[in-house]
């Protein structure tokens, strides 16, 4: 429906950095990386880039941000944010939101570590805000339906909590734009491109020398299809919401492609810090403030000046096999962005050596083999559908550089500060 009463683009990044949290701000801004800066997560309230919805805040214009990835605005009364689950430095516009951005951003964050539990006031607290925020009854069933599916199922169905997370935070986005009817408003949903990461190798398993399992096929073979038909509901609400006067654009600023570089040494897989704390503990040197975890194995260590993070990177070279790291960062000021640079499975019995103490560690006292997450590798190209005022669809054969998507939608206000609402999908 979208696809047939839509400008039919795809887009295409030239930024240097081809990551997620780096061409959602070149979309979101109009300008690319070199200009608005991001290079990380987390980097929301360093980019003084106006974002789109800045702009249209200068002509009167109000909007909703939910969860938009590196998300900011300097337009506090016209524009309400819920910033994406992975920003630390971004609040929400109310506080009566952190409720819920803290209980989603711990799940999001956490995925990986087994042993991560919410506090029990932390979960109370998203309950309540959940049921006066427009949880649904639909939504209600979906989650019950999943934990009943994990306890009794022979296969492995926890994959699809990512698909139950993004309809809670439907139900909250819907319910607030209900309540405050914007002009403009966006919605994020990363599941699949989540879900793509894991189980492309699943999908297409013809493409990839290293084969799953029966056992793997039968629990994720139909992980990322079934992802796309969630998608496809998702927009279906959007189409309710918004009624027949409002427009949806539905955007990916990139998209994901097989990943087979890692193929030779039997596919990529990563490892995460049991405990950031006990990691830094037994590395010696400066100790972090705070941890902010962000993707699968990464995680922001904060210090308390740039003179410790710039020590600690010494810490981190010192942690060693064979003499050479097995750690791999990036430092910003008084934070440093880390993980393990290990992409194959260890041998039984793995040690690695703190080369500043000459002490020897077993690997997996301090590390845990988080699995092949990396099946699929990001795509310049990205999908970019507007829908028109007037149905009618256009496929746009020449691809069109990210950057300028932001006009395009500029250009759905042009001349009109009453202009009927518009959700941009992402």
């Amino acid at each position: 429906k979208l696809h047939k009463s839509s400008d039919v683009y795809v887009t295409h990044t030239d930024d240097p950095t081809l990551e997620p949290w780096v061409q959602w701000p070149t979309f979101h801004t109009g300008q690319t990386e070199h200009v608005h800066g991001a290079t990380e997560l987390d980097e929301g309230h360093l980019i003084k880039t106006p974002r789109i919805w800045d702009a249209l805040a200068e002509d009167g214009i109000d909007s909703i941000v939910f969860g938009s990835m590196n998300a900011d605005t300097a337009h506090k009364d016209t524009v309400f944010l819920v910033p994406d689950p992975w920003s630390a430095g971004v609040r929400p516009s109310d506080p009566a939101y952190e409720a819920f951005h803290k209980f989603i951003s711990f799940h999001v964050a956490e995925h990986t570590n087994p042993n991560a539990k919410p506090t029990r006031a932390d979960a109370l607290n998203f309950v309540k805000f959940m049921l006066g925020h427009g949880l649904s009854l639909q939504t209600i069933t979906k989650a019950m339906n999943q934990i009943a599916g994990e306890k009794t199922s022979s296969a492995d169905r926890k994959w699809r909590r990512a698909l139950v997370l993004d309809l809670l935070m439907w139900d909250v986005f819907a319910n607030t734009w209900s309540k405050r009817r914007p002009q403009f408003a966006t919605y994020f949903a990363n599941s699949t491109a989540y879900l793509q990461h894991r189980y492309w190798r699943h999908m297409q398993p013809d493409v990839y020398q290293v084969k799953p399992s029966d056992e793997e096929m039968l629990n994720y073979g139909n992980a990322i299809e079934d992802s796309y038909r969630h998608m496809d509901v998702i927009i279906g609400k959007a189409f309710d919401m918004v009624g027949p006067t409002g427009r949806i654009v539905l955007a990916t600023a990139l998209s994901q492609e097989a990943n087979t570089r890692y193929e030779h040494i039997g596919g990529k897989f990563v490892y995460r810090p049991h405990n950031f704390k006990d990691l830094f503990a037994w590395a010696g040197g400066p100790q972090p403030v705070s941890f902010e975890p962000v993707m699968t194995h990464q995680a922001w260590a904060t210090f308390a000046s740039e003179e410790e993070a710039a020590e600690a990177e010494a810490t981190l070279d010192a942690l060693q096999s064979n003499g050479k790291t097995i750690m791999e960062w990036r430092r910003a000021a008084n934070r440093i962005m880390f993980w393990s640079g290990l992409i194959s499975k260890t041998d039984p019995g793995f040690e690695i050596t703190n080369a500043k103490t000459g002490e020897r560690k077993a690997f997996d006292e301090l590390f845990m083999l988080v699995g092949q997450v990396n099946n699929s590798q990001h795509s310049r190209d990205g999908a970019f559908w507007v829908q028109t005022a007037d149905g009618s669809a256009i496929r746009h054969a020449d691809r069109l550089p990210l950057e300028d998507a932001y006009g395009i939608m500029m250009d759905m206000f042009e001349g009109s500060a009453s202009a009927a609402s518009q959700v941009a999908a992402e």
